[in-house]
């Protein structure tokens, strides 16, 4: 067995799973903000478990950028954990192997050993939420890049920007993420017209679409539009056999649709890719299956790869 973390800003899931991928029990606790409650939070809760289950070893999922050997280069929003050898310290406070992945890989991860990628040696998962996360799986393996960056599809730049400040703004996450795209902009844009409660829903947005709204659709195409050249860019780099779409808003039907329509529109105007499309040479779109699931799976079948090497 094994005890799985899934650390984010907000919460910390936890829970056992075994070699099979089966999830025995799961919980969630408030995430500390300080180093030393985070650590004392994690060790307590593998406390607990040892109690009731024969535990071999400790994954952990953890927003950011991760060194090989464990060390929280960047935590994501915990800004004052940065630096923190995550992986050695649970290790020595709890006395198990332990094994630290970025949340998207380890989701990517998840999703090829009981997921919609089983089968896939080439993939790639976007979880479209906050900002834009993504892992890359080349040739069955996660590509980490040389100091754990890789996999940030939110960092790229692919629109225009200003000629001084600062050109993160112009990035992806701008204007393909849920949060900080799609409901960023559509409130700036309800700014302009005069006062208005901030929208924080991104259901809500889409119901407003479904009912022809003329603002909330022409900014919901805008963002729809932007995720799929995205997506466009990544199967001409990287050629793989599915990009899997996870995140709050692909368990919508009507926006996953929307950019299925949306990217097969694209590549049908793109002479090299459709040709290879029309060969039968070009992968697909999919939905990820394992939901707030992935990260917790993809921790535990980490540590269970780590040992088993």
């Amino acid at each position: 067995m094994y005890i799985s973390f899934d650390i984010g800003g907000t919460n910390i899931k936890f829970g056992v799973v075994d070699d099979e991928g089966k999830i025995f029990e799961k919980s969630k606790i408030a995430t500390p903000t300080e180093k030393a409650r985070l650590l004392q939070t994690l060790t307590d809760t593998v406390a607990t478990y040892k109690k009731k289950y024969e535990i071999i070893g400790i994954g952990v999922s953890a927003p950011g950028v991760v060194s090989k050997d464990g060390v929280m280069t960047t935590f994501g929003a915990l800004t004052n954990m940065y630096g923190m050898p995550l992986r050695e310290q649970l290790s020595l406070k709890t006395a198990l192997p332990v094994a630290v992945e970025n949340d998207a890989n380890a989701a990517a991860i998840a999703e090829r050993w009981t997921g919609g990628a089983q089968g896939l040696q080439n993939y790639i998962t976007i979880v479209v939420g906050t900002g834009l996360g993504g892992g890359l799986v080349l040739n069955g393996q996660v590509y980490q890049g040389s100091h754990g960056v890789a996999g940030e599809l939110g960092w790229p730049l692919y629109h225009g920007f200003e000629a001084a400040g600062n050109i993160e703004r112009s990035s992806e996450t701008f204007h393909s993420a849920t949060v900080l795209g799609l409901l960023e902009r559509y409130n700036q844009v309800l700014s302009t017209i005069g006062e208005h409660e901030k929208f924080t829903n991104t259901k809500t947005l889409i119901d407003l679409v479904k009912s022809s709204d003329e603002v909330a659709t022409s900014v919901f195409d805008s963002f729809v539009k932007d995720l799929a050249t995205n997506i466009l860019n990544l199967f001409a780099i990287f050629d793989p056999e599915a990009v899997l779409i996870g995140g709050g808003i692909s368990e919508n039907p009507f926006f996953m649709k929307k950019l299925q329509k949306t990217w097969k529109k694209l590549i049908s105007r793109h002479e090299a890719l459709n040709r290879m499309n029309e060969l039968g040479l070009l992968g697909e779109i999919r939905k990820a299956q394992l939901g707030n699931d992935a990260g917790l799976l993809g921790a535990a079948y980490t540590i269970k790869k780590r040992l088993e090497n």
